[in-house]
């Protein structure tokens, strides 16, 4: 079967060894989220179904290179390119043919929390990125009280400038038919950059909404912000800037 790019989602769970037990994987995934698989695992792959969406796990012996300069862009965890560097193999986890962007991540964040509860695992690798296990695992718990894990699916760059002033982008919204977003050049703090993104990531997403160069947005007159597009700072392409 084809399935598009774009009603797809994957990425690696990355292990200190090359070994994965998909029994205690199936009982975790249960036990977190009461999905009950009934397929049956091979040695090196379990492929089952979540209602109607197809899911697929392949254990891969060999580390992903790439994982280890990305790991230093989590800037949470200090550690995590000397960690993600241990790693020796790998789980390749899809998503597939599920059109519907919250579903299928949802979806994901289920099955790859459940996934990384086993000692050997270190964490995710999603570009541009790696999600420590237990920091991904504790932000998925907030679905069952029916919230969403934006942090979990949005990765919210932060940078200085030569200035010494701080920056920040999203990577992820392009998953939810968005378009990333950049702030630049802000006189505010690291903490209150951080949150003003993450509550408009939180907002575009769980009210599926969009942002139109133009448009402003904010709590009222007084902290209200404009909204451009321009090529972006961070990486190729375009981006919204928000003049926070």
């Amino acid at each position: 079967m084809a399935y598009k790019k774009d009603e797809i989602l994957a990425g690696c769970v990355l292990l200190k060894d090359y070994t994965y037990d998909w029994d205690t994987f199936r009982m975790q995934l249960f036990d977190d989220w009461k999905v009950e698989l009934t397929e049956e695992a091979a040695e090196f792959a379990f492929e089952f179904k979540i209602g109607e969406v197809n899911c697929a796990c392949m254990l891969v012996p060999a580390p992903k290179p790439e994982a280890v300069s990305a790991a230093a862009n989590n800037y949470s965890w200090p550690e995590a390119a000397a960690v993600t560097a241990e790693h020796v193999a790998h789980v390749e986890v899809g998503i597939m043919d599920c059109e519907n962007p919250i579903q299928r991540h949802v979806l994901f964040t289920m099955v790859v929390s459940s996934m990384m509860k086993q000692d050997h695992v270190i964490g995710l690798y999603q570009y541009p990125t790696v999600y420590k296990a237990v920091d991904y695992i504790e932000g998925a718990e907030v679905m069952k009280k029916d919230e969403f894990p934006v942090t979990n699916w949005v990765y919210i760059g932060l940078h200085q400038d030569q200035d010494g002033l701080w920056n920040s982008y999203t990577y992820g919204m392009e998953s939810f038919n968005k378009e990333e977003m950049e702030i630049i050049h802000t006189q505010a703090g690291l903490i209150e950059l951080y949150q003003f993104m993450v509550q408009i990531v939180t907002y575009l997403i769980t009210q599926n909404d969009t942002l139109e160069p133009g448009q402003r947005i904010g709590s009222d007159e007084e902290h209200s912000y404009e909204v451009t597009r321009s090529e972006a700072v961070a990486f190729d392409g375009e981006t919204l800037k928000i003049a926070f």
